[in-house]
């Protein structure tokens, strides 16, 4: 499925979210996620969330935007997996997926995109 979006990818993967959609994810993730990964997502208890090591995902390893999705959504947060709503998870990974080399556009993310995306999880 190929998202209409402002994001190509060299596989012809895209994906695009807004600016309100990040503001939103940082305050959910300073809320959520921050305690375990770090306010500036580098990582603590739980992994990196940006820099070398997240990079790593997406160019070793081939993780993309639905991978961490996905895991995201059925393991997160820690002490009470898919506790939140359809709406905060996407808008905690636009506020990632911001800090990875994205940049907001005109088009919302939604849950069913960022399930079925396969654009990497960094972009370079």
């Amino acid at each position: 499925m190929l998202l209409t979006t402002n994001h190509t990818e060299a596989s012809g993967a895209a994906i695009s979210f807004t600016a309100t959609q990040v503001s939103a994810g940082a305050s959910v993730f300073a809320a959520k996620c921050a305690l375990c990964h770090g306010t500036q997502l580098e990582g603590g208890a739980g992994p990196a969330l940006s820099g070398p090591n997240f990079k790593t995902l997406s160019t070793k390893v081939k993780a993309n935007v639905s991978d961490i999705f996905t895991y995201m959504t059925t393991n997160m947060p820690l002490d009470a997996p898919a506790s939140l709503s359809h709406t905060q998870y996407v808008d905690i990974l636009s506020f990632i997926l911001s800090k990875n080399g994205y940049h907001p556009g005109s088009s919302a993310l939604t849950f069913g995109q960022a399930s079925a995306s396969t654009a990497a999880i960094v972009k370079d």
